[in-house]
């Protein structure tokens, strides 16, 4: 089985440090930006990635769900994890299919349950 590889994305550095923190601890390995530009480079590289947990919000810019069709453009069956304290209301018509949200404030035991879980779902 090979390694899971995570592309998180966060502008906010406090959230950004502490999922990526949560995610090594869970042996995740985590490549993790602050916008979606830098970001658009690593998936452009087609390098290994398991799933893509990104913000909506993520400054000026392209938002995280522009990002996430990015990256199934790149990689069709990618699991994306959605994270925002305001966006919800977007997601249905917004997120790419098969895509989980989880609102902010939230906890890194709810972010790594439904990573797992979307993870779990694409492999079937």
């Amino acid at each position: 089985m090979q390694f899971q590889r995570v592309l998180f994305v966060d502008d906010n550095v406090l959230c950004n440090l502490e999922m990526c923190d949560a995610l090594r601890g869970h042996g995740y390995r985590v490549v993790s930006t602050f916008c979606a530009s830098a970001a658009f480079e690593i998936l452009d590289r087609h390098q290994y990635l398991s799933a893509l947990i990104t913000d909506i919000d993520l400054g000026p810019g392209p938002d995280g769900f522009d990002l996430a069709r990015h990256a199934r453009a790149a990689y069709p069956h990618l699991p994306v994890v959605y994270i925002s304290g305001s966006a919800a209301k977007r997601h249905a018509a917004e997120g790419v299919e098969g895509s989980i949200f989880i609102s902010k404030p939230l906890g890194s035991r709810d972010m790594i349950a439904a990573l797992e879980s979307s993870i779990t779902h694409a492999e079937t």
